[in-house]
């Protein structure tokens, strides 16, 4: 249940950049990409077990959310099922080297969870 909750979460957090995917140039994407990362940090860092897999389920997660959110907020009624699905499958293969990057800083994330646990102690 942890580790379903701290995907979600990262993954909720994470639609706030999706949104404004025209302003990622420049300095910003640098910013947009470690707000990703630590969205993914803390799902790894939640997570307990499987740290690496909870940060790229939540960058894939955070994807597919807001596909869905961009299909359902288009209010356009004759748009095809298909079509959401071509655009998530486009989105996911570009978002695919974040949620690898995620996997990593996830996994950083379950490291840090150990670490601090251990000197709780």
């Amino acid at each position: 249940m942890r580790f379903a909750l701290a995907v979600l979460a990262a993954a909720i957090v994470q639609i706030v950049p999706y949104l404004n995917l025209a302003r990622w140039t420049g300095t910003a994407a640098v910013f947009v990409t470690l707000y990703l990362l630590l969205a993914a940090l803390g799902a790894g860092f939640f997570a307990g077990r499987r740290a690496a897999l909870a940060g790229a389920l939540s960058v894939l997660g955070g994807a597919t959310l807001y596909a869905v959110l961009a299909y359902v907020t288009r209010g356009e009624a004759d748009v095809a099922f298909g079509s959401l699905l071509s655009f998530e499958e486009r989105l996911l293969v570009e978002v695919l080297p974040y949620a690898l990057a995620g996997a990593v800083v996830g996994a950083a994330g379950g490291r840090l969870r150990v670490w601090a646990l251990r000197r709780a102690r």
